[in-house]
């Protein structure tokens, strides 16, 4: 069905729970420049490789994944470093600090980044991103336990062009924002 709409460039999964890494495959059409794959259980590093091969026109993913890893954020290509300018990883589990370290390296232009729930990613990952993502105008470390106030003075000294930063209510930052601010001074 997908193959008879050449002229697709949003594609949403979500749910897809019997949809398979091939299905993935089969629907990605090389004119896609969104694509959002939420809550299919079978979704998994080979998909983020198909997603780099075949897509090479993306601008937007936002991808919510428990099986991706580290090994994912390096299969992007130097075509969607220059392309690719948002991307959300919602409780993609495994993913760690070297993960980021993959993903500032391969995807240098972002100016939108999500991290919501990526529960393996500290203060360091965050300092890599404040360092190497100095585009981005917004963030959101929403559900990351194991970042803390450390954290925000990466953002404050580093991130001059972020406009929105979003932390979740429960998060063990305690520093208001004014005293991070003036830390860099």
């Amino acid at each position: 069905m997908l193959e008879q709409m050449q002229g697709l460039m949003h594609l949403e999964l979500s749910g897809c729970n019997d949809f398979t890494e091939a299905g993935l495959w089969s629907s990605l059409n090389a004119r896609l420049t969104s694509l959002s794959v939420s809550d299919c259980i079978n979704v998994a590093d080979d998909a983020i490789a198909a997603i780099s091969q075949l897509l090479p026109n993306l601008s937007e993913l936002s991808l919510q994944a428990y099986h991706v890893t580290d090994t994912a954020m390096a299969y992007f290509t130097a075509k969607q470093g220059y392309t690719t300018h948002t991307l959300r990883l919602h409780s993609c589990w495994e993913i760690t600090n070297h993960g980021v370290v993959n993903m500032v390296h391969s995807l240098p232009n972002l100016t939108a980044l999500s991290l919501s729930g990526c529960s393996k990613i500290t203060d360091d990952g965050v300092e890599l991103v404040a360092e190497n993502l100095r585009k981005l105008r917004s963030l959101d470390l929403s559900w990351c336990p194991r970042v803390t106030d450390m954290a925000l003075e990466y953002i404050a000294c580093d991130l001059h062009k972020l406009e929105e930063l979003v932390l979740d209510r429960g998060h063990p930052l305690a520093l208001p924002l004014e005293v991070i601010l003036w830390l860099c001074l």
